[in-house]
């Protein structure tokens, strides 16, 4: 079957260009994209991507320590474990009895975090504004306007009372700016780069998700947490706007179909699979695609052989690390193929 996608995609690329080069409209070449646009379009969509995940993790995450017996409870380590902060920094924050508001404060609203909300919307912000020039002027409108509000409202986002109104407006924002940008924007080499930023960082989420969530769905759940593990695990799904789907597949709740749907599901743009061919549609329509191309291709044979029995009995943390090694290898083929090293201006 993947076979077939990648396939019918190279068929509609090839149909598309015949259309563009028998069209009297295509007959002037289309101006080369600069590489610091095509770059700052790229992280854009990292950015963006992020913002709308980070925020749709917290409130996940949030709800399931109110969910959960205080004698189970999950704390908020896994949290900061999903979004990759340091042993160090997550010692600082994970200490007293204002543990909730201080990561709360690092993930959300905090300036020094990178990845926080505040500063990944910030990073759209910059970005998408050195793409002016190709960039519609309703996403523009939308996009100052979420990160006046982002920035100005910050600290709604870790006091109990104003937080999951605040992480929701984010989540609806960020949606409502990608579906602006699908939507009116040239589908061209630019919105090309976007779109990978955005597909490369939500697989990087659902794996990161997976490596730390992931005991839930192995046979290192035991213990009094095991009744529990299902909980758990459907607040892992819907943290990365997954479950809906999977519930519609119709297929037992056990670990192996879990795991093979947020793998391998074609269906679902949330799932890893997905993802993939996305990034390989968009990348088949920029010239020098092949390194790129390559290392995705070696993530889809990565995804068609692994056995999930082995990934059950205990081997996801391992497998999980060979897909986050694979994306980062994507990312530094994109990077070293278009983006010009100096990145003088773009934020990444």
């Amino acid at each position: 079957m993947r076979d077939d996608i990648v396939r019918d995609m190279r068929v509609s690329s090839k149909l598309v260009r015949d259309r563009q080069e028998a069209s009297p409209v295509y007959e002037t070449p289309s101006p080369l994209l600069l590489s610091r646009v095509a770059e700052a379009a790229y992280w854009a969509g990292r950015y963006l991507e992020g913002a709308e995940g980070t925020a749709r993790l917290i409130k996940t995450h949030a709800d399931l320590v109110v969910d959960l017996p205080s004698a189970v409870t999950v704390g908020w380590f896994p949290l900061l474990a999903v979004m990759g902060v340091g042993d160090d920094v997550a010692g600082k924050l994970i200490k007293g009895s204002d543990t909730e508001e201080a990561v709360l404060a690092h993930l959300t609203a905090s300036k020094d975090n990178q990845s926080s909300v505040r500063s990944s919307v910030a990073a759209v912000h910059t970005n998408l504004r050195l793409t002016r020039s190709v960039m519609p002027v309703e996403a523009a409108e939308v996009l100052i306007e979420l990160h006046r509000e982002v920035d100005s409202t910050a600290g709604s986002a870790v006091a109990r009372q104003t937080r999951d109104a605040w992480l929701v407006s984010v989540i609806r924002g960020c949606q409502t700016l990608t579906g602006i940008l699908s939507e009116t924007m040239s589908h061209d080499d630019a919105y090309g780069f976007l779109t990978v930023g955005r597909q490369i960082e939500r697989a990087d989420m659902v794996s990161r998700v997976l490596d730390v969530q992931g005991w839930a769905l192995t046979s290192q759940s035991s213990g009094e947490v095991r009744p529990y593990a299902d909980l758990r695990w459907a607040a892992a799904l819907r943290s990365v706007s997954a479950l809906q789907a999977f519930r519609r597949r119709g297929v037992p709740n056990t670990p192996a179909a879990t795991l093979t749907f947020l793998l391998r599901d074609v269906r679902c743009p949330r799932t890893i699979e997905a993802c993939l061919v996305e990034i390989s549609r968009w990348l088949l329509e920029i010239p020098r695609h092949e390194a790129a191309m390559s290392m995705c291709a070696e993530l889809e044979l990565l995804l068609s052989d692994v056995e999930i029995d082995d990934l059950v009995a205990g081997e996801l943390h391992d497998f999980v690390d060979v897909i986050q090694q694979g994306l980062s290898k994507v990312h530094d083929a994109i990077e070293a193929t278009w983006f010009d090293s100096a990145r003088s201006q773009a934020v990444g």
